[in-house]
């Protein structure tokens, strides 16, 4: 049953990867900045060093989600633990084949409350610690995320439209060699140096044998989706490995080698089938230009950022939706694609409620049969 908990949690980080990467990637792409491919490679290596990053510096977050939730006189058997896998990576797995953005978090926190409600009833819940630990900071970030974005978004914009007008610019030249008398030989030595400078937009375009140049709003672009990709693993990766509370062959040392797996195959959950959740959040709720998709994202990365410092398990789901609808709510057009944030909505309540069902039955299947 152990090597079914583990298999099982892999799959888990591995559809958690596809569901969520989208969150740091996809307003390089709404911005047109990079296609998918390169998007998604781009948010997989961070996911990996996030996950591993999360083994060292996240163990609050492990303490809420194997103990934090339910009462401390259940016996919580590995079945339990299976049924939770079974009901997290089955919706999880629903929902970003129907390329809708859900949170995992909820996810989980649905498939541990439902084997307990279907076979212990309510009473074996901690309702005070749940709602304190995990579901206020859910559905308050959302609401924070918007307004965050919303009001750093006219200074914001100010500030990346001046630094647009500025590059860094990466040259490789040819080194010239000098004849015995000083003077220039015509013919290149053949061996080359590379030069960065930065400047504004017309010096980087004077370089010739330029093989990089990047204006400034960009390079904050490129580098606020690492973060978010980042802070993403290192508050998920945690929370998937603490369903393995009610197995101990995976205690001590075992555990790293948990939170390793989990995020390589989180990295390749995010390359591999990251591209229909990622095709939602970068095209469908809003357009945006690159000075928004950089405001969405820093206004994403310090909220998940600041959640993580203090074991606070907000969903990347919700942060990043409501950073990117404060963006559109605050754009000249104000335009915002009611439907899909409707049904993105209607998912995310759904989700703990789903989730918990399907775990509970599994729950309850796994007690007849075993």
């Amino acid at each position: 049953m152990d090597s079914i908990l583990l298999l099982l949690v892999v799959y888990m980080a591995f559809y958690n990867g596809a569901n969520d990467v989208s969150k740091g990637v996809a307003t390089l792409c709404g911005s047109g900045l990079c296609g998918y491919r390169t998007a998604l490679l781009w948010g997989a290596i961070w996911t990996v060093a996030g996950g591993i990053t999360a083994c060292f510096l996240a163990s609050g977050l492990f303490k809420v989600f194997s103990n934090g939730i339910v009462s401390s006189d259940i016996n919580l058997t590995v079945s339990f633990s299976v049924a939770v896998a079974i009901g997290v990576s089955t919706w999880v797995l629903l929902a970003t084949k129907a390329g809708m953005p859900v949170s995992t978090t909820h996810s989980i926190v649905g498939s541990i409350c439902g084997p307990v409600l279907f076979s212990m009833g309510p009473s074996k819940i901690l309702w005070g610690s749940l709602g304190y630990k995990v579901l206020i900071p859910l559905l308050l970030s959302p609401v924070v995320a918007i307004l965050v974005s919303a009001i750093i978004y006219k200074a914001g914009y100010g500030l990346l439209s001046r630094l647009s007008s500025y590059c860094l610019c990466i040259e490789t030249r040819e080194n010239v060699c000098c004849d015995g008398d000083g003077g220039v030989q015509a013919v290149a030595c053949g061996s080359k140096s590379t030069l960065a400078k930065a400047g504004t937009a017309e010096d980087c375009a004077e370089g010739m044998g330029s093989f990089l140049r990047m204006d400034l709003n960009d390079m904050l672009h490129w580098i606020s989706s690492a973060l978010i990709s980042f802070a993403r693993a290192l508050n998920d990766t945690p929370k998937i490995v603490a369903v393995l509370f009610a197995s101990t062959a995976f205690a001590g040392g075992g555990l790293k080698s948990v939170f390793l797996l989990a995020a390589l195959f989180m990295g390749l959950g995010s390359y591999l089938k990251g591209v229909r959740v990622t095709e939602t959040l970068s095209n469908k709720i809003t357009a945006m230009d690159r000075h928004d998709g950089v405001m969405a994202n820093t206004a994403t990365a310090l909220l998940v950022l600041f959640a993580t410092k203090f074991g606070m398990p907000v969903s990347t789901t919700h942060v990043s939706g409501g950073s990117i609808i404060g963006i559109g709510l605050k754009r000249e057009d104000g335009t915002v694609n009611k439907k899909i944030v409707s049904e993105m909505l209607l998912a995310w309540l759904v989700t703990l409620p789903a989730a918990g069902a399907i775990s509970g039955m599994a729950y309850m299947t796994l007690n007849h049969l075993v």
